[in-house]
């Protein structure tokens, strides 16, 4: 295995090259979940940006949820809002010491217990959707009025599942849709890379390379939309399963150049089969909303 180097500044000043934009390569950028998950990124530091750090976006969401269901199990929780049991029982921890929550006895099976908003967390689940509203509105800042309203009907489209639980008083809001489409999106892609051996992640990084090789581990961050120590990670282990190589560039030996496999080049080409299955999927479910979506995702991003 190649060691690991420090990544410098002259890595992510290289230039750009056709195919290649700050959102990625034109192979990424044609997939409906690539964009989602650039959009849920942005969409997340919108969000925080205007509740701060202090509250986590799922702890609005169970506001929400409580908010509209009344009194729920951690269970029923838990299940409706994706979230493991131990994520779901830090979290209820957390807002029953803020005083937003009460766990009492469910009435419905005295051997668990019930989660109830307290008046505090009314006020406090008011007060932080509203604040996700005025993020909305940076997040969809580029797009006129009539663009959001589109926006947001063909998210609907897209999320018409029903094993989708939407809260109603989100729902209103692009980037929660974005970020509800994002977690299908990406739960989909899962079930269809497993078979490969790789994620959603992995094909991220194996269709930049196979854009456009070699490739700085920075630029490749770059790319992604992700940190460069989390780039590095994602390398690391690819490196570890023959997947890519990475060697001193001849240009300059303080930055690596990350290239394809040969193995690399049959999981890569595998995986576009099946991402290319999954689009069609998404084309089928959207019809004349597909690309529309795509272009206001885009138009998002830019």
């Amino acid at each position: 295995m190649v060691t690991t180097g420090a990544m410098t500044a002259k890595d992510s000043a290289a230039p750009s090259t056709p195919g290649m934009s700050s959102l990625g390569p034109t192979s990424l950028t044609q997939h409906i979940g690539y964009l989602l998950r650039r959009a849920f990124v942005h969409s997340t530091d919108s969000a925080r940006a205007c509740i701060g750090d202090d509250t986590p976006l799922r702890e609005v969401a169970l506001l929400a949820l409580l908010a509209e269901r009344a009194a729920l199990s951690q269970r029923e929780v838990s299940d409706l809002l994706h979230v493991n049991r131990t994520t779901m029982v830090q979290l209820v921890d957390s807002m029953e010491a803020k005083g937003w929550v009460v766990r009492e006895r469910n009435p419905r099976d005295r051997r668990s217990y019930a989660l109830r908003l307290t008046d505090e967390g009314r006020r406090a689940c008011s007060n932080l959707v509203g604040e996700l509203g005025r993020g909305d509105d940076e997040l969809t800042a580029r797009l006129s009025r009539s663009e959001r309203d589109r926006l947001h009907r063909a998210l609907l489209r897209l999320l018409a599942d029903p094993e989708l639980t939407p809260i109603a008083s989100l729902s209103q809001h692009s980037g929660y849709l974005i970020a509800q489409a994002h977690r299908q999106s990406r739960g989909r892609a899962l079930e269809r890379l497993a078979p490969i051996g790789i994620d959603s992640r992995d094909f991220g990084v194996l269709s930049i390379l196979h854009s456009r090789q070699p490739c700085s581990q920075n630029q490749l961050a770059g790319q992604l939309g992700v940190s460069a120590p989390a780039a590095l990670g994602c390398l690391e282990d690819l490196e570890a399963r023959n997947l890519v190589s990475r060697e001193r560039s001849d240009s300059d030996r303080r930055v690596y150049d990350v290239r394809l496999t040969s193995d690399g080049e049959r999981c890569v080409h595998a995986a576009r089969v099946a991402v290319g299955e999954l689009e069609a999927e998404v084309v089928a479910r959207l019809g004349a909303d597909y690309e529309e979506l795509r272009r206001l995702l885009l138009k998002l991003l830019a």
